[in-house]
């Protein structure tokens, strides 16, 4: 069964309170009065969860495991924003489009200076392969804008927004198969590789857009004066992708729509609010590219997550 949770409260105290009796976590401070939210349960062994929450830190000094009393780890990715991540005297910071892995046998904290949004999957260390690997490999930041990381994250992030439909059954199945893509996923992995310039590069591209996606004027040109080259330069940085630089803009305010349209703590915006705040200046036109991205209107999608 998945389950869906906002803070409510009138100060950030009883907020802190909230969010740690429902996570058990050590100890949350909130920094802004954004609501948090949450969506997420198990699938078999493994736990999805889809975190939403303004500026923030939150520090869990026990060790905490899966269920079922394993030793466990947890795969963050950053999908909004960034994050800072310690353990065990180390810290890295993680942007949107990466990820990267927190050992729940040892104590950390993360620090999110803004808004910010993770998805998280928790695996029993008895499910992932390979030789025993210590924190400076699991912490080392990692893309998933590509390859088998992708996969993984397009895969754990439908799974935790559609397995409100699902029996408990296909949810364990689905956890199987996540478990193997988890596999794939370290398998595959080139971090030791020389550095990808052109990656590192776009990747920044794709940060900048993510943080002016409200702004209804964010177009290559745009980009392009703020990293100081041509039009030309920043389309050539997307050839070859799945999305052209104007294609990845779209389909990101696409997504943030659609995040914001079931997030209960903007359940009392309207879908028309929610478009506008990200770009559409024309609610028919919206919903009709939305009905073309997710096979649904935004009205349809709104409603049947509220009724899973």
């Amino acid at each position: 069964m998945l389950h869906r949770f906002a803070t409510h409260a009138m100060n950030r105290t009883e907020r802190s309170r909230q969010w740690c009796a429902l996570t058990r976590a050590d100890h949350v401070e909130f920094a802004d009065d954004r609501e948090a939210s949450l969506r997420g349960g198990d699938f078999g062994q493994l736990r999805l969860c889809l975190v939403s929450m303004g500026s923030h830190r939150v520090v869990q000094a026990r060790p905490a495991k899966a269920s079922g009393g394993a030793p466990a780890l947890k795969f963050l990715f950053q999908e909004e924003g960034n994050a800072t991540v310690r353990q065990g005297g180390l810290e890295n910071r993680i942007q949107a489009g990466q990820w990267c892995a927190i050992r729940k046998d040892i104590g950390y904290e993360i620090d999110a200076p803004g808004p910010s949004r993770q998805l998280s999957l928790t695996v029993p260390c008895e499910l992932v392969p390979g030789q025993r690997r210590g924190i400076q490999w699991w912490r080392r930041p990692r893309g998933y804008l590509r390859g088998a990381a992708q996969i993984l994250h397009a895969s754990a992030s439908a799974s935790v927004l559609s397995g409100g439909s699902l029996s408990q059954k296909n949810c364990e199945q689905l956890g199987g198969q996540l478990a193997q893509m988890v596999e794939m996923t370290l398998c595959s992995d080139t971090q030791d590789s020389f550095p990808d310039l052109r990656e590192e590069r776009r990747r920044a591209v794709l940060e900048f857009i993510d943080d002016r996606l409200a702004e209804s004027g964010l177009d290559v040109g745009q980009i392009a004066h703020e990293f100081g080259c041509s039009s030309r330069t920043i389309h050539k940085l997307f050839e070859g992708e799945a999305h052209t630089v104007g294609r990845a803009i779209w389909e990101r305010r696409l997504e943030r729509c659609r995040h914001d349209m079931i997030d209960p703590s903007l359940a009392s915006r309207s879908i028309t609010q929610i478009a506008h705040h990200w770009g559409f200046s024309d609610s028919q036109h919206f919903s009709r590219a939305f009905k073309a991205r997710f096979g649904i209107t935004p009205r349809e999608y709104r409603t049947l997550y509220i009724l899973n």
